[in-house]
């Protein structure tokens, strides 16, 4: 059977998109945490996704199976910073306006936490930033996770860059390990949630996990599936 073909998305792919990363991001324990209802999660969820995906288009680099049952949204060396003009033309306020004051509000206090978290991670170096990776629920299993981020990999292997993300699920490490990841560490968010932190540096380059998934958790974004 031959392998699923990876597009590029733009705007227009917008609606199928974030259909599937709302699904893909249903039960995650960030959004739960943040809006415990599930039927007012979904809206929520919906906003969320839509905002991460537009970030990434115009950054250039949103890609998904041609189904669009897994969807990655990554931001290139360059533009893995992104200012705070470019998220409120991407519209991150409708994610607290659907959260209502109080979730808002701890919404928008783990922006800075995930940055200086992710600095540390790069030691300041440029990178990609792999921030939203979903696959609709019926989908999993099926190695998509790897066959839509194989385009990052190349590009970030082509210009020896290393690949960041996060992840909330602990069952997720040993997935995204299994794709050349490195854990780097666990770190705690406001809230108490936990965060996992990986790198994958350029094929040819090894780096030394720096904590053990079993270690004891220390103190102090998304990623549902591999059920990133």
């Amino acid at each position: 059977m031959p392998e699923p073909v990876i597009d590029r998305l733009t705007r227009r792919d917008e609606r199928a998109a974030v259909a599937t990363l709302t699904a893909a991001f249903a039960n995650y324990p960030l959004l739960s945490a943040l809006c415990p209802d599930p039927v007012r999660r979904r809206w929520v969820t919906e906003a969320f996704a839509q905002f991460l995906f537009r970030l990434s288009v115009r950054a250039g680099v949103a890609h998904a199976t041609r189904d669009r049952a897994a969807v990655v949204c990554a931001l290139p060396p360059g533009r893995e910073w992104p200012t705070e003009w470019d998220y409120y033309r991407c519209g991150v306020l409708s994610v607290p306006w659907r959260l209502r004051w109080r979730a808002g509000w701890w919404f928008l206090r783990l922006g800075p936490v995930f940055d200086s978290t992710r600095a540390r991670g790069t030691g300041g170096r440029p990178h990609w930033y792999v921030h939203l990776l979903g696959v609709r629920p019926e989908s999993q299993g099926r190695g998509l996770s790897r066959l839509v981020l194989q385009p990052v990999f190349d590009a970030a292997d082509r210009d020896r860059m290393p690949v960041y993300l996060e992840t909330m699920p602990a069952a997720n490490v040993p997935i995204y390990q299994k794709l050349g990841f490195t854990l780097l560490g666990r770190s705690e968010l406001p809230g108490g949630l936990p965060n996992w932190e990986l790198i994958r540096e350029p094929a040819g380059t090894r780096v030394e996990s720096r904590r053990s998934l079993s270690e004891p958790q220390g103190s102090g974004r998304y990623n549902p599936e591999p059920q990133t």
